[in-house]
């Protein structure tokens, strides 16, 4: 993405959650490689600024970035040393910066970039006086420190305020979920996400009374939507710029990312009738993604995870031998979110019916879990064939071992909270009892599943890296506590501290005795996050952000620190009708 940004001249971005997806350490490196000149010194910048200041038609412009503190919550790769301030107080604080007349900057306007939900977008732009014309009409601000209009992000959508002149190709009447409080008074402006849409703006300005705080307020504001639409001509630059970054990426597809010992079974007839190895293991992976962003919001770790077999495609068998990144997007192709709901125990009941109603049928919707043991008969009524849900919770004073708590059919009793697919909890493929449930974790802010599926591959092959390397061979950590981590997985792995080997193939019954531990999933995650996965990473994505030759790692380097599986089935799905195929 870094290339395709630098050719199209962009002046200045500001950072939203979905850019720490891999970590600070990742974020660091891109912004070292975007060309984003900042004009108050004519340097690329290192890192995060606060600000930019660009000269535009003789107008001194202040560009801010504010991001709202609910979605940081999501990032459980914050680095601890990041300390959240309130958007207004910063808005008025490099307001006094920008705006100061004996100043460096002597701003005439200030425009602020935010990533931030619409409702509070519309309340931060009234808190900083980013009001329309008819709203300076009943509330002055060329007195008033604050910003002059919002550019705003974070929600997928495209928005025009109400405060506007006039604008082409959207109906600023139209009533949009979440601009409630937008009475014409304020200036926000989304303009969609993807590059899909794109937003003219043109400001008119008249100067204030000497020694107003504001060299300038608008006084007119009109504008333009442009959608981008297959049809329309490509850019012969970016079309041959794409072309090779593609090639690099079609290089990086056929690395391997683990080993599985056993074949991978994705197909359709198969996957979506019974309990399957491939779906057991994704899931088991999807369970603990967003466990620290949960405990930051002080909600606690998941419950568990229901997830559908159509979500596993390729139709096709995988190993035994490597597994690589092209076969996990094919197998994982959808881009819609993996998200978090607080459901009671009655909708849990209620969606696995749902997903088992449509049996021996290859319905997309058949279940897969984690977490949790569920009890079946296929022979009975749809309906009623749920016989029992157990979650399933570490025992803490037996190592490898869990309790059962029965889940209960019941509204007013015990919340969980599930793991699951945004299309799943929008109620689509009959999974409408899903949309009973309360957001935790919304698509704003959840990762793709092959996202997630890949976070928990690097940081796994960079712990065995460290692990084989000896100590005069590691290089400086960029996290105090990886050290620490990779010492205490150190003496796990020697055999004498082995509680359980081969922990993919031992199962007991229907209770799952032996699986990778909580932690053991955190901390391939946390690892992935928070230190810089280039050394173990098959794409050499520094070369290709610079348009250079991409460099291929060492297939026998890669392979001794890749992750060996032996996903199982562990009977979690039990049918006790012994109706399912075997």
């Amino acid at each position: 993405m870094v290339p395709v940004l630098n050719s199209l001249n962009i002046d200045v971005s500001v950072t939203g959650n979905h850019d720490f997806d891999f970590g600070y350490p990742h974020l660091s490196s891109l912004i070292k490689d975007i060309d984003f000149v900042d004009s108050t010194t004519s340097k690329t910048p290192e890192h995060l600024k606060q600000f930019v200041v660009l000269e535009r038609a003789g107008v001194r412009i202040g560009i801010i970035g504010l991001v709202e503190e609910a979605w940081i919550t999501t990032v459980a790769s914050w680095p601890p040393e990041f300390h959240y301030q309130p958007m207004k107080e910063i808005g008025l604080e490099l307001s006094q910066v920008l705006r100061d007349p004996k100043g460096e900057y002597q701003c005439d306007i200030i425009i602020a970039l935010t990533h931030s939900r619409l409702p509070n977008d519309i309340d931060l732009a009234k808190e900083l006086f980013a009001l329309s014309p008819s709203g300076q009409s009943t509330t002055p601000i060329a007195s008033e420190h604050g910003v002059d209009i919002i550019l705003g992000g974070h929600d997928h959508l495209y928005f025009v305020g109400r405060g506007v002149t006039s604008w082409d190709g959207f109906d600023v009447n139209e009533k949009v979920l979440g601009a409630e409080s937008d009475e014409g008074d304020v200036l926000v402006i989304k303009s969609g996400s993807d590059f899909r849409d794109l937003s003219e703006i043109n400001l008119e300005l008249i100067a204030t009374p000497e020694g107003s705080v504001r060299r300038r307020v608008i006084s007119k504001i009109t504008g333009k939507r442009h959608t981008v639409k297959p049809e329309m001509r490509s850019s012969e630059s970016l079309a041959e710029l794409l072309k090779d970054l593609m090639s690099s990426v079609s290089s990086a597809l056929k690395a391997p990312v683990c080993m599985t010992e056993v074949m991978i079974d994705v197909r359709s007839y198969f996957i979506r009738v019974q309990e399957s190895p491939v779906a057991n293991w994704f899931a088991d992976i999807a369970r603990y993604a967003y466990d620290d962003t949960l405990c930051i919001r002080g909600c606690g770790g998941s419950d568990g995870v229901l997830l559908c077999a159509g979500t596993f495609r390729g139709d096709s068998t995988y190993g035994p031998g490597p597994i690589t990144i092209g076969d996990i997007l094919e197998i994982l192709p959808f881009e819609d979110p993996i998200v978090v709901l607080e459901v009671d125990g009655a909708t849990l009941w209620d969606a696995l019916e749902s997903s088992l109603r449509m049996w021996p049928a290859q319905e997309g919707r058949f279940p897969a879990v984690s977490g949790f043991r569920i009890s079946l008969d296929s022979s009975k009524e749809p309906g009623n064939r749920v016989l029992g849900i157990w979650v399933l919770k570490p025992n803490n004073g037996q190592p490898g071992q869990v309790e059962e708590e029965e889940v209960k059919r019941e509204t007013d009793g015990r919340k969980y909270k599930l793991v699951t697919r945004e299309y799943m909890a929008q109620g689509h493929d009959g999974f409408s009892a899903l949309t009973r449930g309360k957001w935790l974790i919304d698509h704003e802010c959840g990762s793709t599943l092959s996202t997630i599926v890949r976070r928990y591959f690097l940081g796994s092959q960079f712990v065995n890296k460290m692990l084989r390397l000896q100590d005069g061979q590691k290089n400086g950590f960029l996290n105090v506590k990886t050290k620490g981590i990779l010492e205490a997985l150190h003496q796990e792995a020697k055999p004498e501290n082995s509680t359980a080997i081969n922990l993919w193939k031992q199962a007991v019954g229907a209770v799952i005795q032996h699986t990778r531990s909580r932690l053991h999933y955190q901390q391939y995650f946390n690892m992935s996050a928070t230190e810089h996965m280039s050394s173990v990473d098959a794409f050499d994505g520094g070369n290709a952000r610079k348009g250079h030759a991409c460099t291929e790692s060492s297939a026998d380097t890669l392979s001794e620190d890749l992750l060996v599986v032996h996903p199982v089935i562990d009977g979690r799905l039990k049918d006790e009708g012994k109706a399912a195929p075997s």
